[in-house]
């Protein structure tokens, strides 16, 4: 399911701000309470007697690795007296047992001794007295977030634990060197230079002159590998280079003349800096005691500075929170819903008033593309099992597509932004927004891609992996894309028959923009104007940002690229277009399959030259192929996008047709006849079709589908 969250703000009078704060304020009030219970639970400090505190303990642990919409009815199991441990039983989940091995347990493990302990009227708190002034949908809500809180909080603390193991092992790992230790026997005197002279040899220590004036005083140190105990002079050339640098680069070219004068320095000041950055990390301001990073701490949630947001439950689900949901019908159109709200503070011992409150919002533009409509379906259990009923739905309708698929509107949730407080702590203003989650269900594969099989061959890959080969069933539909640099790429959708290719079409992957859009000169430009106006500011305030606003809109600019860059290459890969083939006069199929570079580690010397900024290019095609396969998912290309090595590809001319020397063939080109082009930017590959000769296998793995497989 392709999951939206789409936003909305709220348009409400001061009583109706009142009742959505005090709403997520009570939610706020309640969840300590119920995140105090899991973790005394968690941690066997919950129950009157061992075996209990036992079996509360691993209750919590099976409910913490439950999904959280599970977490109110496993909660039952120690809260009220007649719970059936029917469907608990079922549940299973994977958890570590205490020798830290991944098993799979069900509910059977503790269910039956939590029905007796119930039966013995034994509860460990009670959920009518502890929750039972709230609405029930509250009740439900506080339950499944005080559950969503901690398994969020483990899932950290796991992470960190495996990080910290990794890291312990690498130190260890790189201190067993024996070039390694000899650097480590002399660390002491690094750390006793920055003393005397109160510094840190930082990762700017190559152009700091005491850091420099320090090891020439030192020549021992030009030994530490058993060699001469000599430190070279700089030569002539090196002091006329010094001599004619600028005066701000004086230091740099001097330390860079240093280092090449005296290479066995060099090589310990960059074990020195190597073990700084990984092992010492001294500009890490927290800190675990051996130099890792900080153990993850739990922070209690906070209306205010720590908000864990309040959602509402579908009408669909028991109990609701929402109903009477009315999309708006147009982008600048209006929508409303009700919500069930707490209207004012409770009484004593008494329930706190609740009313279902209309709200008026005008949303994102996406959630007028949904409507309601009705589907048929079929009991799946009880005694109407197999009969047909009718029930309310929801479709979305595809503007790229131009059809409407099924989807559905699922909990909503409250946020508010701008929050500002009076004196005594009540709110004074803040903006209401609801979140609505809305799933869009996923396209299935083409009846030629399902068909794709996979065989084992007894091999294995560099990485240890079982290397496997792929069938491919005739008259497969391939989209092959060579990613660019200074644009988006070059596409070309191929036919698959009998091993050999047949191309179709092929064009340029452009952004139509304005002089303005987000390609690559504006960012660049941008960056360099951020650079600028960082320089005139001076040294920066520890942890204090500069110019927020112009670094947002270079991260928004950069997003808006690679986001339309992917639905750029999807509508070719499904012809949204419509185009038709020059020579049947048909409209061409989409594409079974998608073949992209795989561009891990392969930064070519383009990207070096200046205005294009190496880091912005790789993020943004790293952000393109990610967002491409998400975006894939959704439109029928589940586990069908391929990536291929970008080894020989667009190494052909596009105005003489010349072909370079590694590539032996070329394909026989007849006066006249239809050409297509693939290529990435001015290297355009000319290729004749399908009733000429056919295509070698030695062709660049973007043309000849059957190789890139």
């Amino acid at each position: 399911m392709s999951i939206r969250a789409l936003q909305a703000k709220i348009f409400c009078n001061h009583n109706t701000l009142d009742y959505l704060w005090q709403t997520h304020c009570v939610f706020h009030q309640r969840l300590p309470e119920m995140l105090a219970i899991l973790f005394n639970m968690y941690r066997g400090q919950a129950g009157s007697t061992a075996k209990q505190r036992d079996l509360y303990q691993r209750i919590a642990r099976f409910i913490l690795s439950c999904p959280a919409q599970n977490a109110p009815y496993l909660l039952n199991a120690v809260s009220i007296p007649k719970w059936k441990p029917n469907s608990a039983k079922k549940y299973k989940v994977k958890m570590k047992d205490a020798t830290g091995q991944t098993v799979e347990v069900t509910g059977e493990a503790w269910a039956d001794e939590a029905v007796k302990l119930l039966s013995q009227k034994t509860l460990l708190y009670d959920k009518a007295k502890l929750l039972g002034n709230l609405p029930s949908c509250m009740q439900q809500i506080v339950s499944r977030e005080a559950v969503a809180v901690i398994s969020g909080h483990h899932a950290l603390i796991e992470l960190w634990q495996t990080n910290h193991e990794q890291w312990c092992q690498d130190k260890t790992k790189w201190e067993s060197d024996t070039e390694h230790q000899l650097y480590l026997a002399l660390r002491p005197r690094f750390d006793a230079f920055e003393q005397s002279v109160g510094g840190q040899a930082s990762k700017r220590r190559g152009r700091w002159h005491l850091y420099l004036d320090w090891l020439k005083a030192n020549p021992d140190l030009a030994a530490w590998r058993g060699g001469h105990p000599l430190v070279h002079p700089l030569s002539e050339d090196a002091q006329k280079r010094i001599k004619k640098a600028k005066p701000w680069k004086i230091r740099s070219v001097e330390a860079q003349e240093f280092w090449k004068a005296n290479p066995e320095l060099y090589a310990l000041d960059r074990l020195h800096g190597e073990y700084e950055k990984k092992f010492v990390r001294r500009r890490k301001t927290k800190r675990h005691i051996d130099g890792f990073d900080h153990r993850p701490t739990f922070t209690q949630p906070n209306p205010v500075h720590h908000p864990r947001w309040y959602c509402f439950n579908a009408p669909q689900t028991n109990p609701k929170g929402y109903c009477e949901l009315q999309l708006p019908t147009a982008a600048d159109r209006f929508g409303r819903v009700q919500l069930q709200l707490i209207t004012g503070n409770k009484a004593q011992s008494a329930e706190y008033p609740s009313a279902w409150v209309p709200i008026a919002f005008r949303a994102d533009p996406r959630l007028a593309q949904f409507r309601e409509c009705s589907i048929q379906t079929t009991y799946g259990k009880g005694k109407a099992k197999g009969n047909t009923k009718t029930k309310s739905a929801y479709e979305y309708f595809d503007a790229h597509l131009q059809q409407w698929r099924p989807a559905t509107i699922s909990s909503v949730k409250l946020v508010f932004r701008d929050i500002r407080l009076n004196p005594d702590g009540s709110l004074k203003s803040a903006t209401p927004y609801l979140i609505f989650t809305c799933d869009v269900q996923d396209l299935p594969l083409t009846d030629l891609a399902a068909k794709i099989q996979w065989s084992e061959t007894g091999q294995t890959t560099k990485a240890g992996k079982p290397r496997k080969n792929r069938k491919l069933p005739d008259g497969l539909i391939a989209c092959a894309v060579d990613l660019g640099l200074r644009h988006v790429g070059f596409a070309t959708l191929c036919e698959y028959n009998n091993l050999q290719c047949r191309v179709l079409r092929s064009r340029s992957i452009h952004l139509d923009a304005q002089s303005t859009g987000p390609d690559l000169a504006n960012l660049a430009r941008h960056k360099r104007k951020l650079s600028q106006l960082r320089q005139l500011r001076g040294k920066p305030i520890p942890d204090e940002e500069s110019h927020i606003h112009l670094q947002d809109h270079i991260t928004h600019m950069g997003e808006d690229r690679f986001k339309k860059a992917a639905r750029a290459i999807l509508n070719f890969a499904w012809n949204t277009d419509q185009t038709k083939s020059k020579i049947t006069g048909q409209v061409l199929p989409r594409a079974d399959v998608i073949i992209l570079e795989s561009l891990a580690g392969f930064i070519p010397d383009a990207e070096r030259e200046r205005g294009i900024n190496r880091a912005l290019v790789a993020w943004n095609r790293g952000q393109l192929v990610e967002r491409f396969k998400q975006l894939a998912e959704n439109y029928g290309y589940k586990g069908r996008v391929f990536e291929i090595p970008p080894h020989g590809t667009s190494q052909v001319c596009s105005k003489c047709g010349a072909w370079p020397p590694s590539i032996p063939y070329a394909v026989p080109l007849i006066p006249g006849s239809p050409t297509y082009t693939l290529a990435g930017w001015k290297n355009y590959l000319p290729v004749q079709l399908a009733n000429t000769a056919p295509m070698p296998t030695t062709m660049p793995r973007l043309i000849y589908i059957a190789d890139s497989f």
